[in-house]
């Protein structure tokens, strides 16, 4: 059985799957607006990726970003 590791995101706070991204401390949604990474094509049940687990958290940051 594989071992599944999570840690926290440290740009919007969400749990993530660790083997999810690219980057070590970003989940694949902030990898992906902040360094353009291949983001998960996530799929929401019960208020998380079923994928990646990311909670849907935006930092004022990236909100930022994705308004311009």
């Amino acid at each position: 059985m594989e071992n599944i590791k999570t840690k926290i995101c440290v740009e919007c706070g969400s749990e993530y799957l660790a083997n999810s991204s690219k980057m070590s401390e970003l989940c694949p949604e902030c990898a992906s607006v902040l360094y353009g990474y291949k983001n998960c094509n996530h799929i929401f049940e019960n208020g998380k990726c079923i994928k990646c687990l990311w909670d849907g958290s935006r930092s004022n940051y990236i909100k930022h970003l994705l308004e311009d």
